[in-house]
């Protein structure tokens, strides 16, 4: 029941990220005033220093927010900073909220990320200005990242290892379904505020959560709370026809075994940077970084390939939906490492022939495809691996700070793509040659396939240097 209802969290962090797309698409503008009473026209997409007011094509959208607040000529920095706002405020959501839900819990954390991101959703659309469109949308950035940080640990925590690889690999799929499904919204609302409006109603359906979303067991049992957890543990029991009568006895019993191994100080990120955690994290931070560097450069490459953007993002969307359920087929029989290790090399091959092939639009739009498939398929499986890699206690953290460098990477990819205007071969050579410095690191890491789940961190592997 978790696997079918929490994963739905995911269809906002598609929308909200690729949001900008359509609230900053390429606009045709022309200075109509030039303050000195005369009517003549200034030439397309051409600056003047004399201009005192532009005028914009009202095709295919009616509005957004370059024509809104005239964020052209030497206030077209601004658009990109709308959208470095909001990832910086998904980077700094994916700390706190990591900390939180390990302090406090992964339900409260949830409910909490929950209640800001319709908050939020709902206020972008009545922005009165910029300062205020930017802060708003850096504080939605803030409640998306608690959703997806949070969501997913929930999920990778209640199910067993039997079904972590599905389950693991679908909590993605409405990530990119939301992705692919921005056209529809942008398509019918061709004015920024009522695109974000109508964007901004779906969610609204995840208060249902307040009734349903459970609290972690794994969680309660490593933080002592036995009896919440044996309540929670007997209810999943009985919607699966499971027996219950040895529930208590034995969340007791692994409680007591938790407390045995584990210290009395409260975790922190300082932990992560000890003993053997401390070569896990370094390099699950720096494969994270590289795989939104990558990812969200490729998808920039394919947006690129088409003057409509109804038909390039839904594009980018669906050809990543076969990844996921290879994914699943892969993790199962193959492992993670051997996935991800793969498909970053796959991935980074495409790109450098990318580079060095002058091919027909659809010679590179395919490579491209292909080269985001492949990523789309690490982006998948990284999330699984890393969840497996660390203990209960700091788990949330390190996916926390796993995604901070996610984010960093996503907010760098924008100005390596833009590269392309001024040396064109260097965004491929970049594209091309990250992954395959993430495959590298890759295999300085132990496979996590068909283990169980590390509750607290092991003292002797703490005091290795």
């Amino acid at each position: 029941m978790i696997c079918l209802t929490i994963p739905i969290i995911k269809f906002s962090s598609g929308w909200v990220q690729m949001a900008i797309v359509f609230l900053t698409p390429k606009t045709t503008f022309w200075c109509t005033d030039f303050g000195d009473n005369s009517t003549r026209t200034g030439d397309n997409m051409t600056c003047y220093d004399e201009c005192a007011k532009y005028s914009y094509d009202a095709s295919p959208f009616n509005n957004t927010i370059i024509s809104e607040w005239d964020l052209v000529c030497e206030r077209s920095w601004l658009t990109s900073l709308t959208q470095m706002m909001l990832q910086l405020g998904i980077l700094l959501g994916s700390i706190l909220f990591g900390f939180f839900s390990d302090r406090y819990g992964r339900r409260k954390t949830l409910l909490l990320s929950v209640v800001g991101l319709i908050v939020f959703g709902f206020a972008v659309s009545f922005s009165p200005d910029y300062i205020t469109f930017t802060t708003l949308r850096f504080l939605l950035g803030v409640a998306t990242a608690g959703t997806m940080v949070v969501s997913f640990v929930l999920i990778m925590e209640t199910i067993g290892p039997k079904y972590r690889e599905v389950c693991g690999c679908l909590f993605q799929l409405p990530f990119i379904i939301g992705h692919a499904t921005m056209p529809i919204f942008a398509f019918y609302n061709r004015s920024w505020d009522s695109y974000s409006l109508a964007m901004a109603v779906p969610p609204l359906i995840y208060l249902v959560f307040f009734f349903t979303a459970p609290e972690s067991p794994r969680w309660l049992i490593s933080m002592g709370k036995t009896d919440q957890a044996s309540r929670v543990v007997t209810k999943v029991a009985e919607m699966n026809k499971l027996p219950t009568t040895k529930v208590e006895e034995t969340i007791k019993s692994l409680s007591e075994e938790i407390r045995s191994k584990a210290t009395t100080v409260k975790p922190h990120y300082g932990d992560l940077f000890r003993g053997s955690l401390m070569i896990k994290t370094i390099s699950s931070c720096v494969i994270w970084m590289i795989t939104g560097l990558t990812y969200y450069g490729f998808n920039q490459y394919v947006s690129q390939t088409s003057p409509n953007p109804f038909i390039t993002v839904a594009a980018a969307g669906l050809i990543q939906i076969p990844s996921i359920f290879i994914s699943i087929v892969l993790l199962k029989y193959f492992g993670r490492k051997t996935t991800i290790v793969t498909f970053f090399v796959l991935g980074g091959l495409f790109v450098l022939v990318l580079g060095l092939v002058s091919g027909s639009f659809w010679t590179n739009l395919t490579l491209a495809c292909v080269g985001i498939s492949c990523v789309s398929v690490v982006c998948t499986c990284v999330y699984i691996y890393t969840s497996e890699l660390f203990p209960t206690v700091v788990r949330n953290m390190s996916m926390g700070a796993c995604s901070t460098c996610m984010r960093i990477g996503s907010m760098i990819a924008p100005f390596i793509s833009n590269l392309s205007e001024t040396v064109p071969w260097m965004p491929t050579v970049i594209f091309g040659f990250a992954p395959l410095l993430g495959a590298l690191i890759c295999l300085m890491l132990p496979e996590t396939k068909g283990t169980t789940l590390q509750d607290v961190i092991d003292s002797k592997e703490e005091q290795k240097t």
